[in-house]
């Protein structure tokens, strides 16, 4: 026998308040009463109910679906699941869904994010790899679309963003190599093009002005090649300065393997400091200084920033920018 589908009738029912109250609390209406809501609430996860999204979307006009554009990139990032379950979770209490779509192929960086607005796909929007003038964020600005970047821009009308205090970091990093006796300096950078990448040299290269040391921001080279091309590199290049700052630890198995087959010793001949947000450099087993960026943590503040901004159209925009915790030793071998 067919189980009879539970409705918005089944819950006021079952909650005894009016069918009016129960469907206003499931649409998160502010005239509801937060303890009225969550019984609301429990009472339709008790029931499994499942909201009629056609009916809704036809009703109010809206999607009840959150839509994160991800950059191809970042699918080889070792946080990148932490980043997208961030968001998600931070949607767990509400009536929103998560869409993840990655970014074409091709170089239009609008393409995929103007078929999602154009077809109404979601009632806001995450966006990642942001440049200091960049397109997608004018155009969901003049779209009057809810959205949230990952990442800062520059040259554009303030708009809601969290990001890591990047420029701080590499000021950090150059620090402490300075502090360990490093005077030979370079960073190695992701792809150039984003704010991201900015915010990075200029902290990097304002440190090393400050200090009286020579600071090679490298352009032959990114983080976003391949792990091959990154060992080659390092291996033909790792005699030509003392210390390194890695932005990201994709690379760090290469880099510490072309390191060692150049002959030298990280620690005695070499320090690299590297900005990780998973557990992988800590596994490496060799002498590595770090500074911990949690990225799910950027993830659940994305998705509450989003759903702030829908809530406070017109509003200031909420800016979330975290400071690195400090650098430290992520493995110390037993020299004995």
């Amino acid at each position: 026998m067919k189980t009879p589908k539970v409705t918005t009738q089944t819950i006021a029912q079952a909650t005894g308040l009016s069918l009016a109250t129960v469907s206003r609390a499931l649409a998160g209406s502010p005239q509801v009463l937060p303890g009225t809501r969550a019984r609301v609430l429990e009472a339709a996860k008790a029931l499994n109910f499942v909201r009629d999204r056609a009916a809704v979307r036809l009703k109010t006009g809206k999607t009840q679906v959150l839509a994160f554009l991800v950059n191809r990139s970042d699918a080889n990032q070792p946080a990148f699941k932490d980043l997208m379950l961030g968001i998600s979770d931070a949607l767990q209490d509400t009536d929103y869904h998560l869409i993840v779509m990655p970014d074409g192929p091709d170089a239009n960086r609008l393409k995929t994010l103007r078929y999602v607005v154009e077809n109404k796909l979601a009632d806001g929007l995450v966006i990642t790899h942001t440049t200091p003038d960049d397109e997608r964020v004018r155009y969901l600005q003049e779209a009057q679309l809810p959205f949230v970047t990952h990442g800062r821009t520059r040259k554009l009308p303030e708009h809601a963003y969290v990001d890591f205090a990047n420029e701080r970091y590499a000021f950090d990093a150059v620090h402490t190599l300075h502090a360990h006796g490093r005077r030979k300096l370079a960073i190695l950078l992701p792809e150039a093009g984003g704010t991201f990448w900015d915010y990075l040299a200029s902290g990097f290269s304002e440190a090393c002005l400050a200090l009286g040391m020579d600071g090679l921001v490298i352009h032959d080279m990114d983080l976003d090649q391949s792990p091959e091309k990154i060992y080659q590199w390092t291996r033909a290049h790792a005699r030509s300065f003392d210390g390194l700052v890695l932005t990201r630890e994709a690379p760090v198995m290469a880099l510490t393997t072309a390191v060692l087959d150049a002959g030298l010793r990280l620690r005695q001949d070499l320090d690299l400091v590297v900005k990780y947000s998973s557990h992988l450099p800590r596994y490496v087993r060799q002498p590595l200084l770090g500074c911990f960026e949690d990225i799910y943590l950027t993830g659940t503040s994305l998705g509450a920033s989003l759903l702030h901004e829908m809530k406070n159209l017109g509003g200031a925009p909420k800016q979330i920018l975290f400071q690195p915790p400090p650098i430290e030793s992520l493995y110390e071998p037993d020299l004995r």
